[in-house]
């Protein structure tokens, strides 16, 4: 398992994350390109941002938060 895997897991198997979201463990994926095709807009939201800076030239914050907003406001 890759390390960004690893860290989504830890994420996405947080307690708030969890009982907040009512996830099950059948929802929460393995890999983190699972993740980027869930329908669950938490983890898709995640899995945004550990792709984003868990790649060989890091996109920059702002960048980054543009577009966790720019998915979150398409997805609601």
């Amino acid at each position: 398992m890759a390390r960004k895997d690893d860290i989504l897991k830890s994420f996405l198997n947080h307690e708030l994350l969890t009982s907040k979201y009512e996830l099950k463990d059948s929802d929460i994926p393995v890999t983190v390109r699972e993740a980027l095709n869930s329908q669950i807009p938490i983890i898709k939201a995640i899995a945004l941002i550990v792709e984003g800076l868990d790649v060989t030239t890091p996109v920059t914050d702002t960048v980054l938060r543009q577009q966790v907003t720019q998915y979150l406001n398409e997805a609601i």
